[in-house]
């Protein structure tokens, strides 16, 4: 009887022993190779002072996997159309959480989330840098190919829904939230329709047509027929196809910004 139990005893011992080196071989360790390739992002910058400026950027970051990286952006800062380029170094930990360095001195804290294939799919940042008082920001970024990758319209098609929201701290401004659906051709045209409220008011709706582009680095434009201008980036390449956009609209005035993201149906 007593062998029977240090029999059973360590058969237990053993299954424990498998179970925790299986956990372990599958927990994930980061480091600075698990971010590598382009990533599109959506930032916001959100303050409750009128004085202080709200904006919106999309773009494209690009890791080299090493600690290095360069950023290209455009968007809307108090109401003015803003674009550039920005240089970097970043650093991950091993438990996925780093931070990015600018060269103009900026620092951002983030996260990754997602490792499929050594890869991060997807990264939260938040800035560290000092800001003014009721003020914060926040971006997210998506991976867009761990390979160098060349895009164009064909490489946008498909229905998309989307969602958009504006952010101000001007009273005199209307709040705005919509959402809706694109439906890109693959070609430069889309179509579509929206359902929006603002201002606490009624639902309203709307259709339209339009045309897109898309630049080489996946960020591009898409301008309605209702007037209604976005920059855009795509996200999630697979398959040649996006599956995933991060917008904002390029055409406001005064010191708000409206912003969101579109997926693909």
């Amino acid at each position: 009887m007593q062998a029977a139990i240090r029999s059973f005893s360590q058969i237990c011992l053993l299954v424990v022993i498998t179970i925790v080196l299986v956990l372990s071989a599958q927990s994930a360790t980061f480091s600075n190779a698990s971010l590598h390739g382009s990533y599109a992002f959506l930032g916001n910058r959100w303050t409750a002072d009128v004085n202080e400026p709200q904006g919106g950027m999309i773009g494209v970051m690009t890791f080299d996997g090493v600690g290095n990286f360069t950023e290209s952006y455009t968007g809307m800062v108090n109401g003015l159309p803003t674009s550039g380029t920005f240089t970097g170094t970043y650093t991950v930990n091993p438990n996925g959480t780093g931070m990015l360095t600018y060269s103009t001195g900026w620092q951002w804290v983030f996260v990754v989330n997602s490792l499929s294939g050594k890869i991060a799919h997807g990264i939260q940042l938040v800035p560290i840098t000092d800001m003014p008082p009721n003020e914060v920001g926040a971006s997210t970024a998506l991976l867009q190919s761990s390979t160098a990758k060349t895009y164009t319209v064909a490489n946008l098609k498909g229905n998309f829904s989307f969602q958009s929201t504006e952010w101000t701290a001007d009273p005199s401004q209307p709040i705005y939230a919509g959402n809706g659906l694109f439906a890109f051709d693959g070609k430069g045209n889309v179509k579509g329709s929206s359902s929006y409220m603002e201002s606490g008011g009624t639902v309203q709706t709307e259709t339209f047509t339009g045309t897109y582009t898309v630049n080489s680095d996946g960020i591009g434009t898409i301008s309605l027929s209702t007037g209604t201008q976005y920059a855009f980036v795509l996200n999630t390449a697979t398959a040649a196809l996006a599956n995933g956009l991060q917008i904002v609209q390029t055409n406001t005035t005064g010191n708000l910004a409206i912003g969101g993201i579109a997926q693909k149906q």
